[in-house]
């Protein structure tokens, strides 16, 4: 019996989105998928370029530079390229992720007529709280057009991102899913090793979050929370794993503070998954979410977690259970949440754990993807 052809393709292969393509790339049944992944490496982060080769055993890579985040005249070459691609593995099912491929990807499938198109949005663009009216119209159009034309199903990673798109008018509900993003729950370092590995002190709490230094993480209100808490509280720590564009700009700010000793800028760290578990508590501040990863694994790890109340986060956090949800700008009660929940640890590591296991594991994510792609292929 001949396998079922499954074309993924990507432009920004990093982050979350890198981490769920090789998740699904590495753990789908071979025996069932021919998996071909598309790709460029213009985005990709050091993990990917680290990690391709071996991916290799399980999907044929197929690099396509021409797919950039930036619009403009690549955009139609990535067009054309994919076209070609496409048509020369002639898939049952093409699988596109994020915007730019989200775009490109499925009008090429569409233009050479594939009938299984399936897009995962990984947070829509109009998500973005930061975007005028006019753009965000713009997105939302676009989504429109491409969803009712050019697609068969779209995933959403998360409920939040799902109703957005059906409070919009995206397309009909019943071309929409839900499949939470999820990891693996092996190989899990304890808190101690974590620690270890990081040099840190054994009796201080450490609050912390792994995130891009990115507009969307909002990591300025990180800082401000931080500098609430560590200003006023003795044996508290924080550390902000990840590099980005805000970088630099941050570390100023906290030198110019004179908080250099309370509050860390690790940078990048490749190992930040396994590392996340060091923590006392993980702080989101992010302004949008699809369902961040790093939130998964922090509770994977059984770290509790305050995370600002928006759509992907309010998911993942069951008040009282697992952590705190805070109203974005709100420096205050995230502050006193933080203070509650390191003098009296309401939030155990059991109950984190038990939530993690209910919802966001990795053979639950594989398992319903299964299901989605048997659907489609009895459909068209």
């Amino acid at each position: 019996m001949a396998k079922i052809k499954i074309a993924l393709i990507v432009e920004a292969i990093r982050d979350g989105v890198r981490q769920h393509i090789c998740d699904i790339v590495k753990n789908l049944d071979r025996e069932k998928y021919q998996i071909y992944l598309i790709y460029s490496e213009v985005a990709a982060d050091p993990i990917f370029i680290r990690e391709k080769d071996s991916l290799s055993h399980f999907a044929q890579l197929i690099r396509c530079d021409s797919m950039v985040r930036e619009l403009g005249f690549h955009d139609f070459i990535a067009f054309m390229d994919l076209k070609k691609i496409i048509r020369n593995i002639n898939p049952d099912i093409v699988h596109c992720h994020s915007s730019k491929a989200g775009i490109v990807g499925r009008m090429a499938a569409k233009n050479i007529g594939i009938r299984g198109i399936v897009y995962t949005p990984h947070a829509y663009a109009f998500q973005n709280v930061k975007a005028n009216g006019v753009k965000r119209r713009i997105y939302i159009e676009a989504e429109k057009i491409l969803a009712r034309f050019a697609t068969t199903m779209t995933i959403n990673v998360s409920r939040g991102e799902m109703y957005e798109a059906l409070k919009n008018k995206i397309d009909q509900p019943k071309k929409f899913t839900v499949i939470y993003n999820a990891v693996s729950d092996r190989n899990v370092l304890s808190k101690e090793e974590a620690r270890e590995k990081l040099g840190l002190k054994k009796k201080m709490k450490y609050v912390g979050v792994t995130a891009r230094c990115s507009q969307q993480k909002n990591p300025f209100e990180f800082l401000s929370i931080a500098e609430t808490v560590v200003t006023h509280k003795e044996g508290i720590e924080f550390i902000y794993i990840g590099d980005g564009d805000y970088f630099c700009e941050m570390k100023k700010w906290i030198q110019k503070r004179d908080l250099g000793d309370k509050i860390h800028m690790l940078g990048y760290r490749s190992d930040a998954s396994e590392i996340v578990g060091a923590l006392d508590i993980f702080l989101s501040t992010a302004l949008f979410e699809g369902l961040p990863y790093s939130m998964v694994e922090a509770m994977r790890a059984g770290v509790p977690v305050i995370a600002s109340d928006v759509v992907g986060n309010n998911e993942v956090v069951h008040n009282g259970e697992n952590g705190w949800l805070y109203t974005i700008g709100d420096i205050e009660a995230a502050r006193k949440l933080i203070l509650n929940q390191i003098e009296d640890m309401k939030i155990t590591s059991k109950s984190v754990l038990s939530i993690f296991n209910e919802e966001f594991t990795l053979d639950r994510m594989i398992s319903s993807l299964d299901d989605v792609y048997k659907t489609i292929l009895e459909d068209v």
